[in-house]
C-alpha cells in the first residue's frame, strides 16, 4: 500500500470516526429532547389530575353545600321531592341525585349542558349503589368516574346528616364533554379527547399522592406527539382513556439545530480534510513517493544514474541531496570495481585455449583472444552458426544446446575450410549462458579415417562383414528392407587355377562393376566370400 494510499485512508477513519462522535452526541441531543419531553408529559399528566381534583374538590363542596341545605334536608327525610329543580345549578355539575340510608333512590336531575335541558335518570345510577360500597367513595383524595348512559361522569358523594342522624347521601357528577375537556386543555395546555378504548404498547406508571397512574406515549412523527391516560370506570371497573395530544416544537427546533450543525460540522470537516490532505500530499506524500520511485527503478534497472528532484529546502530536500551523493559515490566505485572484474575476468577468458563466448541467446556479450584468433567478428560466427540451423542468426543457446546432445560434432567452415566443434553450455543467470567450443577438426579427420577403415572391406572397398551385420540387426526391427545375397559359381576353381591374385581381382570387378549399376542409396557389401545387396524399400 503506497504512502499516498495509507494517508487517504487514514483522514478517511478520522473523519468516519468524527463523524460517528458528532452523530452520537447528536443523537444524545435527540435523546435528551426526547427524554425533556417525557418530562413535559409527566407534569402535564400532573397538571391533568391536579385539574381534575379541583374539579372533583369543586363537585365536594358542592354536594357537601347541598347536603346540608335545608331543601335537601327535607327531601331526603321526606323521601319524596315537591320542588321543581330549583336546587340544580346550571354549567357547573349535570348530575344531582339523592338517596336514602338504605341506597334507595329519592330524587335525581340530569342536565345536558349541550342541549341546555333536562333528560331521563339513568337506572345505571341506582344499579351502582345498590351493588356498591358506597363509603370507598367518600374519600376526599379520590377521583371517580362513573359510565351513565354512555357518558364518562366525573362524580363524588356526600353523606348527609340531620341532627347529627345519618340519613342519606348526595350524587353530584359532572359529564366528561368537549366543554369540560376544553377547560382542562387550557390548564394543562394540551388538546385533550375522550377514547373508550385504546392498548398501552409501552405501559408507563406515574405516582400521585397513594394513587397510580398509567400512561403510554406514542411519537407520531417530528411534529405531533401523544400520550394516552388509563382511567378505571367504578361501574364496572373497566378502562377508558383521555389522549393529550402535545406539539413538538422545542424537539423540532433541537431537530433543525442539530441537523445544521451536523451539516456544517461535515463540510467544515471534509474542506479541512481535502486541505489538509492536499498540504500533506504535496509537501510529504508525494515527494516519499518520488524518492521511493526513484529507488525502485533504481532496483529494476541496475542504474546509478537516477537523480532525485530537489524541490524544497527542508529535511526531505536535504534527505534526497544525501541519497543522490550516496547514489553517485556507490556509482562511481561501482564503475571501477566492475572496470577491474572485467578486465580480471577478460584476462581469464583470454588465457583459455578453448573458445569462449557469453551471449544472451540473440547478441553475443563477451568472447576471449580465441575466438577473435578463429572467426575474426562476430558476425562472421552468427554466419556459420546460421548454416547449422538454416536460420539467420538462430537462437544461440538452442543451436549450442542441440549439438552439446549430439555424439558428432558441429561442422563450421571458416574461410572455405571445414572444421569441427564440440559445444559445452552453462548459464550464468537469468539470461546470459557461457557457450565453451573445443576445435575437434583434427581429432574427427582421423576418427572418421579409423571408423571408415573399420567399416569397409580393404580388397573391394564395400561395407564389411561387420558393418553388414549392424544394419541388418538395425533393418530388421525396422522390417521395412529388401535384401538380395548372391554368390559366384565355381570360384574356388578360379582360385585353384589363375590363383589367389586373380580371384581378387574378379572381387573387386565385381564389386566396382555391381556399385555402378546400383542406385546411391542402396548398399553393397562382403560378407565372406559371398556377396550381399541390401536395399531398404
Amino acid at each position: 500500500m503506497s504512502i499516498t494510499t495509507k494517508i487517504s485512508v487514514f483522514f478517511a477513519l478520522i473523519c468516519l470516526f468524527l463523524t460517528i462522535c458528532v452523530f452520537s452526541i447528536l443523537k444524545q441531543s435527540e435523546n435528551s429532547t426526547k427524554e425533556f419531553e417525557n418530562q413535559q408529559i409527566k407534569k402535564s399528566i400532573e397538571i391533568f389530575f391536579e385539574a381534575l381534583k379541583a374539579k372533583s374538590s369543586f363537585l365536594q363542596n358542592i354536594a357537601y353545600e347541598h347536603s346540608i341545605n335545608d331543601n335537601v334536608l327535607k327531601i331526603v327525610e321526606e323521601k319524596e321531592n315537591k320542588t321543581n329543580k330549583t336546587n340544580f345549578i346550571k354549567d357547573k355539575y349535570t348530575h344531582f341525585f339523592l338517596f336514602d340510608k338504605n341506597k334507595n333512590f329519592i330524587y335525581g336531575n340530569v342536565y345536558d349542558i349541550n342541549s341546555d335541558e333536562f333528560v331521563s335518570i339513568p337506572n345505571a345510577i341506582k344499579t351502582f349503589f345498590k351493588t356498591k360500597e358506597i363509603d370507598i367513595y367518600l374519600d376526599k383524595n379520590r377521583v371517580n368516574f362513573i359510565t351513565l348512559d354512555y357518558e364518562k361522569i366525573l362524580f363524588t358523594i356526600e353523606k348527609v346528616f340531620k341532627n347529627n342522624k345519618f340519613v342519606g347521601y348526595v350524587f353530584v357528577g359532572r359529564s366528561l364533554d368537549s366543554l369540560f375537556l376544553s377547560e382542562l386543555s387550557k390548564i394543562t395546555h394540551q388538546y385533550l379527547s375522550f377514547l373508550p378504548s385504546h392498548t398501552l404498547i409501552k405501559k408507563k406508571y406515574l405516582k400521585l399522592d397513594s394513587n397510580l397512574i398509567y400512561y403510554d406515549i406514542s411519537r407520531v412523527d417530528e411534529y405531533s406527539l401523544f400520550s394516552y391516560l388509563e382511567l378505571t370506570d367504578q361501574l364496572d371497573n373497566s378502562n377508558f382513556y383521555i389522549r393529550m395530544k402535545m406539539n413538538r416544537d422545542y424537539f423540532i427546533q433541537i431537530n433543525k439545530n442539530n441537523k445544521t450543525i451536523f451539516y456544517i460540522f461535515i463540510i467544515t470537516f471534509i474542506i479541512l480534510i481535502i486541505a489538509i490532505y492536499f498540504f500533506i500530499d504535496k509537501l510529504f506524500a508525494k515527494r516519499i513517493k518520488n524518492i521511493s520511485n526513484v529507488i525502485k527503478n533504481i532496483s529494476k534497472s541496475s542504474s546509478l544514474d537516477l537523480k532525485i528532484e530537489l524541490d524544497y529546502n527542508d529535511e526531505i530536500s536535504y534527505l534526497s541531496k544525501k541519497i543522490n551523493e550516496m547514489l553517485y559515490s556507490i556509482n562511481l566505485k561501482q564503475h571501477e570495481n566492475l572496470k577491474k572484474q572485467r578486465d580480471f575476468l577478460q584476462s581469464v577468458l583470454d588465457t583459455q585455449k578453448n573458445i569462449i563466448l557469453i551471449t544472451d541467446g540473440k547478441d553475443i556479450h563477451t568472447t576471449n583472444k580465441k575466438f577473435v584468433d578463429i572467426f575474426k567478428s562476430k558476425d562472421e560466427f552468427l554466419t556459420n552458426i546460421a548454416l547449422l540451423d538454416n536460420k539467420t542468426q538462430d537462437n544461440l543457446v538452442k543451436i549450442a544446446k542441440k549439438y552439446d546432445s549430439y555424439e558428432k560434432p558441429a561442422k563450421l567452415k571458416i574461410e572455405d575450410e571445414l572444421k569441427y566443434f564440440t559445444f559445452d553450455v552453462q548459464k550464468l543467470d537469468m539470461q546470459k549462458y557461457l557457450i565453451c567450443m573445443d576445435d575437434v577438426s583434427k581429432y574427427n579427420e582421423k576418427i572418421c579415417h579409423l571408423e571408415q577403415k573399420a567399416s569397409m572391406d580393404e580388397l573391394t572397398q564395400v561395407y564389411n562383414k561387420s558393418t553388414i551385420t549392424t544394419m541388418l540387426n538395425c533393418w530388421l526391427e525396422i522390417r521395412s528392407f529388401c535384401l538380395i545375397i548372391f554368390d559366384i559359381d565355381y570360384f574356388k576353381n578360379i582360385n585353384d587355377t589363375y590363383g589367389h591374385f586373380v580371384g581378387d581381382c574378379v572381387l573387386k570387378d565385381l564389386a566396382s562393376l555391381i556399385r555402378n549399376i546400383l542406385p546411391k542409396n542402396d548398399i553393397l557389401g562382403r560378407f565372406g566370400g559371398r556377396r550381399v545387396y541390401c536395399f531398404n524399400k
